[in-house]
C-alpha cells in the first residue's frame, strides 16, 4: 500500500488503530466530523495533540474524493443511532468516486451492512463491488472480516464472505470473549474486574437483540449481561454505604471523588456514557461527587489531606500501579466484583 492515499472519517482512538493496523503506520488524513475538516495524522506525533492552525485544514469533501481509502468510523454513544450514522454516511457517501475502497469501522446490528451500502449506491451512484470495493472492520475486531469487490484482491482484504454472516459471528465473538473472561477471573475468585472494564463491548453487546430477534437465547444472554452493569452500578453504592457507616460519617455530608479516566477519543462512548450515569447515581445519596483523572488525584493527594468526609471510588485499575501506596486504604472503594 505505499504511496497510497487514505482518510478516516471521523476522529478516534479505535479509528486511529485500526487504519494504522492496515497502512502499516503510514500517515493518512482524518475529517473530524464535528467541523468536516481534514488534518494530515502523523504516526510520530499523537493523537491527543492532534490539532492545526486553520490554515492546515482541508475541506473533508476534498480529502475523500482524492483518497484511495476511505474509513468510515463517526464516535457513537450508547445505543444504535441509525440515523446519525446515516446522517455521517450520506455525506461521505456524496464525495466517494469511482475505484475507492470504503471500509466500514462501526459495529452494527445483522442486516445494517447491506443497508449502508444501499445508501452509499443511492447516493453515489455507484455499484459496491464492481465501481468500488466495500469492507467490513468493526472495531473490536483485529481485521478486516467482510469485503466485497471484485478487483485484485489486496493481502489486508477480508474473506469475500456473506455480510450477514459476518455480523453473526462478531457479535457472537464478542459476547463470548466476554462472558469467557469473566468466568476465568470468576472462578479464580481473584474478583477484581473493574467496572471501567466490565462495560465494555456494552455497545456491540446490546445490538444483538436487534440482530437475532428479541425472544431468542442469545439475546436473553445479551440482556442478562446488559442488566447486570446496572446491577453492577447497584453493588458499588452499597459498598459506598458499607464504608461510609464503618466510618460513622453521615450520607448527606460524604464527598466522593470518582476515579475513573476515560478516553475523549473512545469511538464507542461505553465509559463516559456509565460514568455519567454512575456520577448521577452517586449524586442522589451523597453530599457530592467529583470527578478526579489519575493525574488530578495524584496532585491532590500530593498537596492536601483528604477530609473525614472524602472517599475515593475507584473505577479504574490503573489506579493500583499509581497511588495505592499514597492514600489511607480505609479512605479506598473499589469500583470492582
Amino acid at each position: 500500500m505505499k504511496n497510497t492515499r487514505a482518510v478516516l472519517y471521523g476522529f478516534s482512538t479505535e479509528g486511529i488503530t485500526l487504519v494504522n493496523s492496515i497502512l502499516k503506520n503510514e500517515s493518512f488524513m482524518i475529517v473530524d466530523e464535528s467541523t468536516r475538516f481534514a488534518n494530515s495524522y502523523e504516526k510520530s506525533s499523537s493523537h491527543q495533540i492532534y490539532a492545526s492552525e486553520i490554515t492546515d485544514l482541508i475541506p473533508g469533501d476534498i480529502t475523500i474524493s482524492k483518497s484511495n481509502f476511505v474509513f468510515f468510523g463517526p464516535k457513537l454513544k450508547i445505543g444504535s443511532d441509525w440515523s446519525f450514522i446515516a446522517y455521517h454516511l450520506k455525506y461521505v457517501a456524496g464525495n466517494l468516486k469511482k475505484g475507492q475502497h470504503f471500509i466500514n469501522l462501526l459495529p452494527v446490528e445483522v442486516g445494517k451492512n447491506e443497508q449502508i451500502i444501499e445508501m452509499i449506491e443511492a447516493v453515489s451512484g455507484l455499484k459496491a463491488g464492481k465501481d468500488f470495493g466495500y469492507h467490513y472492520f468493526p472495531a473490536g475486531n483485529p481485521s478486516i472480516i467482510a469485503s466485497i469487490f471484485e478487483g485484485k484482491k489486496e493481502p489486508w482484504m477480508g474473506q469475500e464472505v456473506e455480510l450477514n454472516k459476518a455480523e453473526e459471528k462478531f457479535l457472537l465473538d464478542t459476547l463470548d470473549s466476554f462472558t469467557e473472561k469473566f468466568r476465568r477471573t470468576w472462578l479464580k475468585r481473584k474478583q477484581q474486574i473493574f467496572y471501567s472494564y466490565y462495560v465494555k463491548g456494552y455497545y456491540t453487546i446490546s445490538l444483538i437483540p436487534g440482530s437475532f430477534g428479541k425472544n431468542s437465547p442469545v439475546s436473553g444472554m445479551s440482556k442478562l449481561y446488559m442488566k447486570s452493569v446496572d446491577d453492577f452500578a447497584f453493588v458499588i453504592l452499597e459498598k459506598i454505604k458499607e464504608k461510609i457507616k464503618a466510618l460513622s460519617i453521615k450520607p448527606t455530608k460524604a464527598s466522593i471523588y470518582l476515579v475513573w479516566d476515560v478516553d475523549a477519543n473512545e469511538l464507542l462512548g461505553e465509559s463516559e456514557y456509565f460514568r455519567t450515569r454512575l456520577i448521577q447515581r452517586l449524586n442522589e445519596f451523597f453530599s457530592q461527587t467529583k470527578l478526579l483523572s489519575i493525574e488530578r488525584l495524584e496532585s491532590y493527594i500530593l498537596n492536601y489531606q483528604l477530609s473525614k468526609e472524602e472517599l475515593l471510588l475507584v473505577c479504574d485499575e490503573i489506579f493500583e500501579n499509581r497511588i495505592k501506596d499514597k492514600v489511607d486504604s480505609q479512605k479506598i472503594v473499589k469500583a470492582t466484583i
